[in-house]
């Protein structure tokens, strides 16, 4: 599940932390801006499921400290409760940087992006550090319609990120599937209350209800669950990530495309070869041929450097 937060307001209660902390039981990470460089800590989780202890301790201690530094620079901290969906070892933890000027957190799975052995995000922001270094010495970048129609063509309807830059300035994509609380902006209320996930599940501490999902497991009774059709359960979920994991294996940076804009040539003194027109065509400014819309991979560095002209 994971909460992404934007911590630019109210300070967060202990409780609240320890609520995302046991929500989210694989560790957190902090992203703060210290004498005004972009600075990251990441907490690993030792303590064990469902408890907060002495790692929690440590966590807390940092955000405090954090916390009073963001206050003094009026700019704010980026916080990261991570449930591990991909990537299990600790360097995946949240956040991650873009470049030594910009950084991220996320929450959700982008298609395409993860393995077992390396987070989704981890290897998005990969993608975006390849970008030409004068365009990502701020999240200005981010306004850059084909930069953020890029995005949002990765992210699709459910991922959330929030970028930061070195001067504390963010942009937040999708957030519209979070909510603002005093100040702060959480991707979901995992600080409410204490929640456990089993795949998509969430089951509070407090009165032991499941919430609502949008997957297989909405079907399973975890109250009356025993030892056999838990474990029965747990097959069936490692079948289902290794399914999901194949469904991922066909996508890649050739499955980004975006919606046919059938727009105004941008480049014009330059032409690529089409598969599905099986001709040479021009492209628009997201980097599609202005014929079929089909998005043209050989452009887009053609496409980047044009508009980072015409800033």
């Amino acid at each position: 599940m994971c909460i992404a937060i934007l911590n630019n307001g109210k300070k967060l209660t202990r409780q609240e932390l320890s609520n995302c902390w046991v929500s989210n039981d694989d560790g957190a990470g902090l992203l703060y801006i210290n004498d005004g460089v972009l600075t990251a800590f990441k907490q690993p989780n030792h303590d064990g499921f469902n408890v907060a202890g002495a790692d929690f301790d440590k966590f807390t201690k940092e955000y405090d400290r954090v916390y009073k530094l963001s206050r003094e620079s009026k700019t704010p901290v980026l916080l990261h409760f991570r449930i591990a969906t991909h990537g299990l070892d600790p360097m995946y933890l949240h956040p991650f940087f873009v470049s030594d000027k910009v950084g991220l957190i996320h929450n959700g799975i982008i298609y395409g992006y993860g393995s077992r052995d390396f987070s989704d995000t981890y290897e998005f922001a990969g993608e975006l550090a390849t970008l030409p270094a004068t365009m990502t010495e701020s999240v200005a970048f981010l306004d850059n319609t084909f930069i953020s129609n890029a995005i949002m063509d990765k992210l699709e309807s459910s991922n959330k990120v929030v970028f930061m830059d070195d001067t504390g300035d963010y942009r937040i994509f999708n957030a519209q599937l979070g909510h603002w609380n005093k100040g702060n902006w959480f991707s979901n209320d995992a600080y409410k209350t204490r929640k456990t996930y089993f795949g998509s599940v969430a089951k509070t501490k407090t009165a032991g209800e499941q919430v609502k999902t949008q997957s297989y497991y909405s079907s399973i009774d975890w109250d009356a669950i025993d030892e056999k059709s838990w474990n029965d359960s747990f097959k069936q979920r490692n079948d289902y990530d290794d399914d999901l994991e194949d469904d991922w294996s066909g996508f890649g940076k050739s499955a980004f495309k975006p919606d046919p804009a059938w727009g105004k040539p941008f480049i014009t003194d330059k032409v690529y070869d089409c598969g599905t027109c099986q001709s040479a065509v021009m492209v628009d400014e997201d980097a599609c041929c202005v014929s079929c819309g089909q998005y043209m991979t050989e452009a887009e560095g053609d496409v980047v450097n044009k508009m980072i002209l015409m800033d």
